[in-house]
C-alpha cells in the first residue's frame, strides 16, 4: 500500500510539471493508460478529483495539492519511524562516544561503564581519552557524544559543571623556593620572582588553561621556561616529584603522600580555577536517555570514584 502511494504521489509531481498525462507517461517512462488507471483508482477511493483534464495544459486539483503534501509528510513519517526502529535490528545497536580529559579515562571507565551497561545491555560504548581542543575538533566532525573535562564552548553543546577546581604552584626540589620536609608554603607577592628563568613543566593540548596560566604568571612578573612537555598532569607531576621542574595542577593530587619530595603554593580562585564539566549534544541525538543516565552517574561519583589521585 505504501509502495503504490509513494507511486501515485511521483505521478502526480510529474503531472504537475508536464503539459499532458501522456507527458508525464513518456518522462516516467510508463503508459499513459497505466498512469491513468492509478489516478481513478484514487480518485474513486477518496471521491475527488485528483487531476483536471479538461486544462491544457492539463493542472492538479485543489485536492490533488492537499494530496500530495499529505504524501510527502507522510514520506518524512516513515523516514523518521525506519530511523527510530534501525537500533533494534538484528546486530545493529546504537554507539555512544565519550571523550574524557587525561587522566580520567581510567576511574571513568571503572565507575560508568558497569553501571552503563547494566543499564543498557545492547549499548555499545567507546572512551577515549582527549584534550579539550581534541574533544572540540571531535564535536565538529560529529565523531563524540559526551566530553568530560574543561567545557567545550560550542553551538548546540550542553554543559553541566560538575565540580571548579582550585589550583596550586607545585615545586619541584629544584626550585629556590623548595623547603624541604614541607607540603604547603606560603610565599609573599615578591617571593615569586624568584621563579624567573626556572624550568616548568607543562601539559601539551590543553593550550586554553596553559593560556591562563601564562597570563596569571606575566600578571605578578614570572616569566618560566617550558622545559619538559607531557601529555597528562599526573605525569608532570611525577616529574615534578623527582626534581625536574616545577608546574601548576588541581589541588586534589596534593593529598597523595607519594609525592613527598614537592612543595605546593595555593593560587587566587578568582585567577585560576578549572571547571571540570560535562559537555554534550544529547539535546540533538538518538542516546538522550543513555547521556542523561551517564550524567546522573558523573554527578554522584565524580569526586568521590573519578577525581581521585
Amino acid at each position: 500500500m505504501i509502495v503504490m502511494c509513494n507511486r501515485l504521489l511521483l505521478f502526480l509531481e510529474t503531472i504537475e510539471s508536464s503539459k499532458s498525462i501522456t507527458e508525464a507517461a513518456q518522462k516516467l517512462f510508463l503508459s499513459q493508460p497505466y498512469i491513468s488507471r492509478v489516478l481513478k483508482k484514487y480518485e474513486s477511493k477518496y471521491n475527488v478529483s485528483l487531476v483536471d483534464r479538461k486544462t491544457n495544459p492539463v493542472r492538479l486539483t485543489p485536492a490533488g495539492h492537499v494530496f500530495i503534501k499529505y504524501m510527502r509528510k507522510n514520506l518524512q513519517l516513515e523516514e523518521n519511524l525506519r530511523s527510530e526502529l534501525s537500533q533494534y535490528t538484528q546486530n545493529q545497536f546504537l554507539t555512544l562516544k565519550m571523550g574524557v580529559s587525561p587522566p580520567l579515562g581510567e576511574n571513568f571507565n571503572l565507575a560508568v561503564l558497569p553501571k552503563l551497561h547494566m543499564k543498557f545491555p545492547n549499548l555499545v560504548t567507546k572512551t577515549v581519552e582527549l584534550t579539550t581542543p581534541e574533544a572540540e575538533k571531535a564535536f565538529k566532525d560529529n565523531q563524540l557524544d559526551l566530553f568530560l573535562g574543561n567545557p567545550v564552548y560550542l553551538e548546540n553543546i550542553e554543559r553541566y559543571s560538575l565540580h571548579k577546581d582550585p589550583q596550586v604552584l607545585v615545586l619541584g626540589s629544584n626550585s629556590k623556593l623548595y623547603h624541604r620536609g614541607k607540603s604547603e608554603i606560603h610565599l609573599r607577592k615578591n617571593d615569586f620572582q624568584k621563579l624567573n628563568n626556572e624550568s616548568f613543566i607543562v601539559v601539551d593540548g590543553e593550550s586554553h588553561y596553559q593560556e591562563i596560566v601564562n597570563s596569571y604568571f606575566n600578571e605578578i612578573g614570572v616569566n618560566f621556561y617550558p622545559k619538559i612537555h607531557v601529555r597528562d598532569s599526573l605525569t608532570a607531576l611525577e616529574l615534578a616529584n623527582m626534581g625536574l621542574g616545577n608546574m601548576t595542577t588541581c589541588i586534589e593530587p596534593m593529598s597523595n603522600k607519594k609525592y613527598d619530595n614537592i612543595n605546593y603554593v595555593k593560587l587566587p580562585t578568582d585567577k585560576l580555577e578549572i571547571d571540570f564539566s560535562i559537555s554534550t549534544i544529547r539535546s540533538k541525538t538518538k542516546l538522550f536517555d543513555e547521556i542523561e543516565y551517564v550524567i546522573n552517574i558523573l554527578r554522584k561519583v565524580f569526586l568521590k570514584q573519578i577525581l581521585i589521585f
